[in-house]
């Protein structure tokens, strides 16, 4: 609003508003502060005051702007903190689980998907503090722009004084003539009662038969002179007038030019505001926040699905209650430091790679599907030489060779599929 037009108060945002606010029937969700200016021509009278007002009030808008801001950072900090409770109160709850059924990569997994709001804790705190920055830089420009004042409490702009200081030298000769011409009104209300009370008096002298040529002559010259002074006066208040308004169009330049130093300062106010929206915003949930939150997540779901393991867990079961794997080379257990089981059983590690065993059973499975293969190409040769309606049933002496074979394969074949389907 840097333009020479005349700002009608009643124009500005909030007008429509104010007024439906102090509507009869309105109720307390519709309440505004009052606008004692509202529907005012600013250049009428001292409303310039207005724009002074408006530099003193941004100074409660911006301690209201700081306090929801602050208040958003330290509700961050606590559900931070609560994070952290959280996670320590199930770390401690998952650690003293039973070890017969919580043990090895299943439960490390567990404890690691439990830590995370710990680091989730983390990482709210360090944007804690990105956004506990922006809030100090912006007080500090609003303490630096909002003064103490002398002699009551509050703050003030610190400009308030200067543009006070202008706006009322500026209209101090439209006020000396509007004094001028409120005085001259005031006169010319008294004249106006004095002819009448004149015209009164010489009314019922006229009318009073005992009344001398003399007496006629005297009531006759005093309305004359109150006619008379009433004209003088009405003649000094069209001149005050004329005055009055050369005076107003002079107080109206020079109110506009001090107004778009107003409007300077007041933009320069709405810029902080806007910036520090901005940075706030960009605090709350900046890329490097979303990295850092994507690369836990990340981190964790790779680190479980590579070394959770159930097969590993129930070799290192079986083996750390002495039961005895024949379908494996026995298992080397190495004692085990890790924190995650330390009240429980000593966990042991096999040194033999995934890779191996996986292999060991498919050569077993292959050596089954070929056993297989060969008794029924045995079987599909001798029901080619045997007629169809003889039966030739053909017994293989079993040796004790055999025998051995036979009782060691079937007990691990059978275990070997257990731990297949595991």
């Amino acid at each position: 609003m840097r333009g020479t037009t005349p700002m009608n108060m009643g124009a500005c945002i909030g007008f429509r508003e104010t007024l439906a606010a102090n509507r009869p029937g309105a109720t307390n969700n519709d309440y505004y502060p009052l606008n004692q200016y509202v529907g005012k021509n600013f250049f009428e009278d001292e409303n310039y005051r207005a724009a002074l007002e408006r530099f003193d009030g941004g100074y409660q808008i911006s301690t209201d702007f700081i306090e929801w801001m602050q208040e958003y950072c330290d509700n961050e900090r606590e559900h931070a903190r609560n994070f952290i409770a959280y996670a320590e109160k199930w770390t401690t709850r998952i650690k003293h689980q039973s070890s017969l059924v919580s043990y090895h990569t299943t439960k490390r997994a567990q404890l690691d998907v439990v830590r995370i709001p710990k680091q989730l804790a983390h990482l709210k705190e360090s944007n804690c503090n990105e956004i506990q920055r922006v809030i100090d830089k912006y007080r500090n420009y609003v303490n630096e722009t909002y003064i103490n004042e002398r002699f009551r409490p509050g703050r003030k702009h610190r400009r308030t004084s200067e543009f006070k200081k202008l706006f009322k030298t500026a209209h101090a000769s439209l006020s000396e003539v509007a004094d001028q011409l409120e005085t001259l009104r005031t006169l010319e209300k008294k004249a106006r009662e004095a002819l009448h009370t004149a015209e009164s008096a010489c009314e019922i002298l006229q009318l009073d038969p005992s009344t001398t040529e003399k007496q006629l002559a005297r009531a006759n010259e005093v309305q004359n002179k109150k006619r008379a002074t009433l004209e003088d006066i009405q003649g000094k208040l069209v001149d005050t007038k004329a005055t009055y308004k050369v005076a107003q169009k002079t107080y109206r330049k020079k109110a506009i030019e001090i107004f778009n130093q107003c409007q300077t300062v007041e933009e320069e106010r709405l810029d902080h505001i806007r910036e520090t929206l901005l940075d706030f915003i960009q605090a709350m949930y900046t890329p490097k926040y979303s990295n850092e939150l994507n690369q836990i997540f990340e981190s964790l779901t790779t680190k479980i699905t590579t070394q959770q393991n159930s097969f590993d867990d129930l070799l290192f079961w079986a083996k750390a209650y002495g039961i005895e794997n024949k379908l494996t080379k026995p298992l080397t257990l190495t004692s085990n430091n890790d924190n995650y089981d330390s009240d429980s059983i000593v966990e042991s590690r096999t040194h033999r790679k995934s890779i191996d065993h996986e292999t060991e059973k498919h050569d077993r499975r292959q050596s089954i599907v070929e056993h297989e293969a060969d008794d029924e190409e045995a079987s599909a040769a001798i029901s080619t030489t045997t007629p169809a309606k003889t039966k030739v049933k053909r017994t293989k002496p079993i040796t004790n060779t055999d025998k051995k074979n036979t009782n060691t394969t079937e007990p691990s074949t059978i275990h070997n599929t257990v731990l297949n389907q595991v």
